[in-house]
């Protein structure tokens, strides 16, 4: 048996029901309209590398300003934000300069809240240049060089140039040896005027006081160095001190043993003379 089917209450079928097609609904829109532009809002990603010939780089992030900004109209002005922490003004506008053209005006503000980041805005002489940064921002795209005044040195070039840093030139030193010099010189100038003005103060004498005490003779760091005669030193030494050390040595231990060896042959030899004039006279009498 066949189905039947309940008409609907317009009189015609349903939507949806077998042997009649459903029609896709439209979206309503107007007449002509594409596909909307990203608004002035969105952020674009401008790599820059970390260092001059690094593998790493860092994203700078561009964004075109407001109607009310200055140069917002022309197109020639962009919003800068996450702009590394060191660089300044000359660096922001030397990096603009170099890749996409000059640069009127560049400035920085730095948030209390997030000193370590700096934002700011580019105007560009002209919109070219503003347009070409926001071509070039792109996130995967090909880094940019840093600013040239930031390059340093790396590998054996910075151990070269720390090895100059540390140790004066040719000119430094030649300076600081003409210091001397005319130091020295002028010492031994203001030396020899004094000499001059005691000579004639004393008409020709030559004054020669006897100065008490020890020697001394000292250098021009202050060091001084100084002796004693031996009858002071003994005189100074106290009496009930610690004597010195005798036979201290190895070699006074030995000749001192080599001493009493001798000492002790001598005794014996001298005994033996005596008995045997003993018992040459008979009166040696053996116990």
């Amino acid at each position: 048996m066949a189905k039947a089917t309940r008409p609907s209450r317009g009189g015609g079928d349903a939507p949806g029901a077998k042997g009649t097609p459903m029609k896709k609904k439209s979206h309503r829109g107007s007449k002509g309209s594409s596909t909307p532009s990203p608004s002035n809002a969105t952020w674009h990603p401008l790599p820059v590398r970390l260092d001059h010939g690094s593998a790493f780089a860092r994203h700078v992030f561009l964004r075109a300003p407001s109607k009310n900004a200055e140069g917002a109209a022309e197109g020639r002005a962009l919003f800068v934000a996450a702009v590394p922490s060191g660089w300044s003004e000359a660096h922001l506008r030397e990096l603009m300069t170099t890749h996409f053209g000059e640069v009127e005006e560049a400035s920085l503000v730095v948030l209390d809240s997030a000193p370590d980041v700096a934002g700011g805005l580019v105007t560009f002489a002209d919109a070219k240049g503003a347009k070409r940064a926001l071509a070039a921002a792109v996130r995967g795209g090909t880094p940019l060089d840093p600013p040239a005044s930031l390059a340093r040195a790396v590998g054996l070039e910075a151990w070269v140039a720390d090895f100059r840093d540390a140790r004066p030139g040719a000119e430094t030193t030649q300076r600081r040896v003409d210091d001397w010099f005319a130091a020295f010189e002028e010492e031994e100038q203001r030396k020899a005027r004094v000499a001059a003005a005691s000579a004639a103060a004393d008409d020709g004498w030559t004054v020669v006081e006897a100065k008490r005490g020890r020697r001394k003779t000292s250098d021009g760091e202050g060091t001084t160095v100084g002796g004693v005669r031996l009858a002071t030193a003994e005189r100074r030494r106290p009496a009930n001190g610690p004597a010195p050390a005798e036979n201290f040595y190895r070699f006074q231990q030995r000749e001192k043993r080599r001493g009493e060896l001798y000492e002790l042959k001598a005794k014996f030899t001298l005994d033996k003379e005596r008995v045997a004039k003993l018992k040459a006279s008979r009166k040696f009498r053996p116990t």
